[in-house]
């Protein structure tokens, strides 16, 4: 587990139990199954900082296919590219071109993301450059520099984009012999991408602090607008409640065996906050209970998801959640006496040139067509053996869990 897992839990909490909501508005995403609208649950301002001098910021309370994240984001700033032809997973098809842009590629998302990276716009007295190398020449070389950023929103060529950028601006600063990120997001789809970004820019900050003889300083994550869709609702309280239920049986089985022994006094009283609040609501919640009704009302696609969020409000299990959580965003020692690892991302240390990083993931194949609508690929993907990039201490398939999670399609 990492601080990151408690982060992203406490934006579901939020989200849960303070957000408004846009039922009664028209709504642009559509269900694919039915058409209907697929309305959100929303906060203003999410705003999050994670230091990289104490872990990597990986969310294990949900499986994370981090091998992708990085791949996506290696798809972008290393090679500039905006066709999924280039990508190494399928998480961009919907968004790919498969005909109906007559003035895109088979597989172009438009002139997005690495398209708008790509672009040679900033003049040099060597010639023009393109975002990317501007970055990586001003951390290296002028790190005082306080206007090293880059932003792909271009309003000029927003509509010959599939899909309008969601993570659209980064802010670099390089301070004490480390370097800083600020990543600028509009829009987070919490439950489906919500660790996602987290991840893939953590490790591009990564990646550009070791090529510029830094150290990874902080990464501050600005979502403009958090949301969790109506049909994620159930999912987002299981994800809370299996986390909370975990904590709640380690907690009782390591305080009855003692482990306690040979710890500090302020981890001691920690420790034993956390198991006071639990015992408090001993006989009031049962987060398997409830993991289990969520579980059945997300199979309802009838469920009235104003009555159903305000039920989710009201139990005793979401009242203690938001309470462990916070202590244990708070307690950091307490995670690590209930026996959690921290995770940690490894570099290859021999790569000194950002596009010499080689991704964790790889495709084998040539082409892809187009049938009845659909993008078809004739390889296969895998984990890539020779990859840059190593994960110590993450085990989704004991710490996380899965379920089927639709996307609402564009509009």
């Amino acid at each position: 587990m990492s601080r990151a897992d408690y982060k992203l839990l406490n934006n579901y909490v939020r989200i849960l139990t303070e957000g408004s909501n846009d039922f009664d508005m028209s709504v642009r995403p559509r269900w694919e199954d039915d058409n209907s609208p697929a309305h959100t649950v929303r906060v203003f301002g999410e705003v999050q900082r994670y230091n990289l001098q104490e872990e990597f910021p990986i969310a294990s309370v949900r499986k994370l296919f981090w091998q992708s994240c990085i791949d996506e984001i290696l798809w972008i700033w290393q090679k500039k590219s905006n066709n999924v032809k280039d990508l190494n997973a399928r998480i961009w098809d919907q968004w790919a071109n498969k005909g109906e842009h007559a003035d895109q590629e088979i597989g172009s998302i438009g002139k997005a993301y690495g398209y708008q990276l790509g672009k040679k716009i900033i003049k040099t007295p060597n010639g023009n450059i393109d975002q990317v190398d501007n970055v990586l020449n001003e951390i290296k070389n002028n790190p005082a520099n306080r206007r090293i950023l880059t932003n792909v929103f271009n309003h000029e060529e927003l509509h010959e984009m599939n899909l309008a950028p969601c993570v659209y601006g980064t802010k670099w600063i390089v301070n004490n012999g480390k370097l800083n990120l600020v990543v600028d997001q509009r829009s987070h789809d919490t439950l489906s991408a919500g660790a996602w970004n987290v991840v893939q820019y953590a490790a591009l900050l990564a990646m550009f602090a070791q090529v510029s003889n830094l150290q990874p300083g902080e990464m501050v994550h600005v979502v403009a607008d958090s949301h969790c869709y109506d049909r994620h609702i159930p999912r987002e309280f299981q994800v809370i409640l299996k986390r909370c239920s975990l904590i709640q049986q380690k907690a009782y089985s390591y305080y009855l065996h003692n482990i306690l022994e040979g710890e500090n006094e302020t981890a001691v009283k920690h420790f034993m906050e956390v198991l006071d609040l639990l015992k408090e609501y001993e006989f009031d919640i049962d987060f398997d209970k409830e993991f289990e009704k969520a579980n059945n009302v997300a199979h309802d696609n009838n469920t009235d998801w104003f009555e159903y969020l305000n039920y989710v409000r009201k139990t005793p299990e979401m009242d203690v959640a938001k309470s462990l959580i916070q202590k244990m965003i708070a307690y950091p020692e307490v995670d690590r006496i209930l026996g959690f690892k921290t995770p940690n991302l490894k570099l290859d240390p021999n790569v000194t040139n950002f596009y010499d990083f080689v991704s964790p993931r790889t495709y084998t194949g040539t082409d892809i067509t187009v049938e009845n609508g659909e993008l078809v690929r004739d390889g296969k993907y895998a984990n890539n053996p020779n990859s840059s990039f190593v994960m110590e201490n993450y085990d989704p398939q004991t710490e996380g869990f899965e379920f089927d999670t639709p996307v609402p399609v564009a509009k």
